[in-house]
């Protein structure tokens, strides 16, 4: 009992942060004059959710793997796979300088109980974003999420996801893009053989009509022959960000050293933004706590680079 109500303790907090009712959500697709539009890809905003250390550097997630907070974050069907209460703080920075817009920044946290039931896992997590003149755009997002291991070969989860971020705005016009309002996200996995992971996913099942939310659908596979190395890939489908439907596609590997120091390497297609992405991550985890850091290195016109550092706490 103590661990479902810390849970529902860190959702109430979330809630009563955010300070204001749910409203549709409306957003724009194509961004006004000077933030970037469908006129030039490069510039038009990425989807801005929860990520992890593991997502980020694994390329598109590899998202059939994902387990404890990763799985709130890509594939909620997972979040009972394997009993855990974890318990994290994050950072999430874009850096740049005042002449390419400032720097973009996100701080939140993070809590996931799959162990008070054995079937049934949940989780939440709350985020505030804050980006200057670099996106044009701050908020904050709240994310909670279901689990359930109907049997050990299937899982199948739903994701929440209700988040307000508002758009800059010079003499009333909006510089940026927005996303105000709620969504849904379904996933489902199959285990057929201990070592490998099949998952389906839906993203932003409620159109939000924002970049930021983005309506996706797809598939992920993940493969661990043994239990400290794990290989996979995802695709995904945007539909609603560009004219026609553009891919989202990428690769990973993990391998755990000494059981203590995660190591990972990735690579990211982004084909509506016409962007080649570089991941990578490490970091250190011992008992019950853990650091982690995460890189994504873009390859093309914008040249951004993602850094993500977190904290983990492991209650149980």
């Amino acid at each position: 009992m103590g661990g479902i109500q810390a849970l529902w303790a860190t959702v109430i907090v979330g809630l009563l942060s955010a300070l204001c009712p749910a409203t549709p959500a409306l957003a724009q697709i194509q961004a006004p004059s000077g933030a970037g539009g469908r006129g030039d890809p490069v510039l038009v905003p990425t989807e801005d959710t929860l990520e992890t250390t593991y997502g980020l550097a694994m390329g598109a997630g590899v998202r059939a793997g994902a387990t404890a907070i990763s799985a709130l974050a890509y594939n909620t069907s997972n979040m009972a796979a394997v009993s855990t209460y974890h318990v994290e703080a994050f950072s999430q920075i874009i850096p740049g300088s005042k002449s390419n817009g400032g720097t973009y920044w996100t701080i939140g946290s993070s809590v996931t109980d799959s162990t008070t039931s054995k079937k049934i896992a949940l989780g939440t997590s709350f985020r505030g974003i804050f980006s200057g003149d670099r996106r044009r755009y701050d908020g904050w997002d709240w994310r909670s999420g279901i689990g359930i291991q109907a049997i050990p070969q299937l899982g199948i989860g739903l994701g929440f996801r209700w988040g307000r971020m508002k758009s800059s705005r010079f003499e009333g016009q909006r510089l940026g893009p927005s996303f105000d309002g709620i969504t849904l996200d379904a996933s489902m996995t199959i285990t057929p053989i201990p070592w490998l992971k099949l998952a389906g996913l839906g993203y932003n099942l409620i159109k939000t009509y924002s970049s930021l939310a983005p309506q996706m659908a797809g598939g992920s596979v993940a493969l661990t022959p043994i239990e400290s190395f794990t290989i996979g890939g995802d695709v995904l489908i945007d539909f609603t960000t560009f004219e026609k439907n553009k891919l989202i596609a990428g690769a990973g590997v993990s391998y755990i050293a000494g059981e203590m120091v995660p190591l990972r390497l990735g690579y990211r297609r982004d084909q509506g933004r016409n962007l080649n992405q570089i991941t990578a991550g490490a970091g250190f985890n011992k008992g019950k706590v853990g650091a982690e850091m995460a890189l994504r290195q873009d390859i093309g016109a914008r040249k951004e680079t993602y850094l993500l550092f977190m904290f983990r706490f492991v209650v149980q």
